[in-house]
């Protein structure tokens, strides 16, 4: 290859052959970039990947040839084939990566001239995007800074690909780069106007991988759900935090019951709040994960519509549309309620009906207990004094169980889960007369010191009965307090510790357990001031600054004027610190006497030293050649010897200029 000129033009860098460092550097920086994906992406995607970078590498080494293009034509074809009949399509999120994947490998194997490396590292900038469709936690955001500055050390490395320079050295100064953009990347968060919703969400392929609840159980399903660890939501409550045993968080009602399944019905919004209450609202604010669902989860009961939402008369909060992405909200609820006295006809005759062919044992016990009690409040209390006194187990191992489940639970087994509890005791109610369905959500928390919230996880997630009772309406009746009250006052991990590890942080070592809440505690910060950080959220935050600005005109306006002020501040800085130094005080001095001289026609030579130009000058006809000769003895013993700095040496130096006429 030809030597060439560093820096050189991008219109001879079309023409420049590959440099060898270049590639095996685009090489590194394409496989840091997408090797983050390989979860995320096919196996044989992910292959192909790693064959196209190994195959470049050697043939940079002279190890293998080029791949001609009557060979890669039909891989880049296969390539395109293998993506649409992996997904059956070629856009969205997964198949749009595995198809940009698989190009952007067959273009290393075609890549010949530094304008290809060029275009592979743009196509890394791109590829950092990519990786905020999967996941916007902090670690994703914090890999994906470092990959930023390695991209940019690379487009260096091709920029300056005639010099060589350290790793160290790169790196350092592509960090600076990335650093100074920062101001930048700030401003525009803040102030560039913000679209409805947040600016990442999930998409229709995601939705399969959340975990979280249905809207149908069955038994054996929320205890599936309980072994997750994963945060199903956080709270921020407005005053003290309700004791444990209040914590219902009310997710799906579920009113039809076809022997073995619980599942929605469709409920009217309600029209009008119809509540009676005895203790004050409780408010608080929600940051929820995406479910995929529409669901809200809220206090039971909520007694405040979100913005988006409309609530059933079952006190359900739904979404207009589906929770794809993170969502905060604030509501309030009331924990001592009684609500559904004047519920429909209809309706309490769907929460009446049950199979007759299933479970015959239960339904027996059911027609018995109505015979034998007069009140409903008595069946409901007999039912949960039989779960207590008698030996019912509370567990995540319970048997399976077949087509009559209720009967296998009740008198076989006897052991279960709170969806086995709940659906038995919804049962015996219905099979005695009264009116009842199952709610589903989640119970209790652990409250997070550091941040002053409380989490919620999967783990936490519940299932409990409503029972009709005339002239009181809905009353909330948990089976599974009875069978294991710990599980209400202190947590499925005192219920169950001896089945199922402990997911609470408080839990663990307190130094362990401390970095752990302190985690979470800046996890839930980056989701409610950047991920969160939505048009009201940057209304509000606007306000709070009280610089005036309430429109997107007014934002635009702001946002040219600091972009303007701050690179304009940057190339001050950079103009003032390329100055040449100020000269010493002597040198001006010196300076001042040469300009005298030169006004005489006396000038000195360029690179000529003082005694050597003292020299030169010095003939009989000078006039105060004397005092000349002294002011440069001055100025050397000033600049080389023990009078440097002196100022009594400056000043007497100062005056015999000043006094010296040539």
């Amino acid at each position: 290859m030809q030597a060439t000129e560093p820096n050189q033009p991008i219109q001879s860098i079309s023409h420049e052959v590959a440099n060898r460092s270049c590639v095996f550097a685009v090489c590194f920086c394409f496989l840091f970039s997408i090797a983050p994906h390989f979860p995320n992406l096919p196996l044989w995607v992910s292959g192909m990947v790693t064959f196209a970078l190994g195959w470049r590498c050697l043939q940079n080494l002279g190890k293998l040839p080029e791949v001609p293009k009557w060979i890669l034509i039909p891989m880049v074809i296969a390539g395109g084939v293998g993506v649409f009949a992996e997904y059956w399509t070629v856009v969205g999120r997964d198949a749009g990566l595995a198809l940009l994947t698989v190009m952007s490998s067959f273009k290393f194997l075609e890549s010949r001239r530094q304008r290809d490396l060029l275009i592979l590292v743009f196509l890394c900038y791109f590829l950092i995007a990519t990786h905020f469709l999967f996941s916007q936690s902090i670690p994703t955001a914090g890999l994906m800074f470092i990959t930023l500055i390695i991209i940019t050390a690379t487009l260096i490395t091709i920029n300056q690909r005639e010099r060589q320079i350290r790793v160290g050295e790169l790196l350092h100064t592509s960090s600076r780069l990335v650093l100074y953009s920062i101001p930048l990347m700030l401003i525009l968060f803040v102030l560039v106007p913000r679209i409805p919703g947040p600016l990442w969400g999930l998409t229709n392929e995601q939705r399969g991988g959340i975990t979280g609840l249905s809207d149908s159980m069955s038994p054996g399903k929320i205890s599936n759900l309980i072994r997750s660890n994963e945060v199903a939501f956080r709270v921020d409550f407005e005053g003290d935090v309700p004791p444990q045993s209040q914590l219902y968080w009310r997710g799906p009602v579920m009113a039809y019951y076809d022997g073995y399944r619980w599942s929605q019905v469709s409920r009217k919004p309600l029209q009008m709040l119809s509540l009676n209450v005895s203790e004050p609202a409780v408010r608080y604010t929600v940051t929820l994960e995406p479910n995929g669902e529409q669901w809200l989860l809220a206090l039971d009961v909520p007694t405040r519509l979100v913005p988006d939402s409309l609530m059933t008369s079952d006190f359900q909060l739904i979404s207009k549309k589906k929770i794809n992405d993170l969502q905060r909200y604030s509501t309030e609820s009331r924990l001592a309620y009684e609500f559904g006295a004047d519920e429909s006809a209809k309706y309490l005759q769907v929460t009446s009906e049950y199979p007759e062919k299933f479970n015959p044992q239960a339904i027996a016990l059911g027609k018995s207990l109505a015979a034998r009690f007069n009140s409903s409040e008595e069946i409901v209390n007999e039912v949960l004094t039989m779960f207590s006194r008698e030996a019912f187990f509370y567990t995540l191992k319970p048997p399976t169980l077949g087509e009559n489940s209720v009967d296998e639970f009740l008198f076989g087994s006897r052991r279960g889960f709170c969806e086995h509890y709940a659906g038995s005791f919804a049962l015996l109610m219905r099979t005695a007369g009264i009116p009842a369905r199952i709610v589903t959500g989640y119970q209790g928390g652990e409250f997070n010191d550091m941040g002053n919230y409380l989490i919620v996880r999967q783990s936490d997630a519940h299932a409990w009965t409503e029972v009709w009772i005339e002239g009181r309406g809905w009353i909330r009746v948990d089976p599974t307090a009875a069978v294991s009250p710990s599980r209400i006052e202190s947590g499925l991990d005192e219920a169950l510790a001896d089945e199922l590890p402990s997911f609470r942080i408080s839990n663990r070592n307190p130094l362990v357990g401390n970095l752990l809440l302190s985690w979470d505690s800046l996890q839930h910060g980056w989701n409610d001031w950047v991920l969160n950080y939505d048009e009201q959220k940057q209304r509000n935050f606007l306000s709070q600054l009280d610089l005036g600005i309430e429109n997107w005109s007014e934002m635009v306006i702001a946002l040219v004027i600091l972009l303007v002020a701050v690179t304009g501040s940057f190339w001050l800085i950079t103009w003032y610190r390329e100055l040449p130094p100020r000269p010493a005080a002597c040198e001006i001095l010196f300076t001042r006497l040469q300009r005298k001289l030169a006004r005489r026609g006396i000038v000195r030579k360029p690179a000529e030293d003082t005694r050597a130009f003292m020299r030169r000058i010095s003939t009989p006809e000078l006039a105060q050649r004397d005092q000349l000769e002294r002011i440069i003895d001055l100025y050397n013993r000033i600049k080389y010897g023990h009078d440097e700095g002196s100022p009594q040496a400056l000043q007497q130096m100062r005056n015999m200029i000043n006094s010296l006429q040539p």
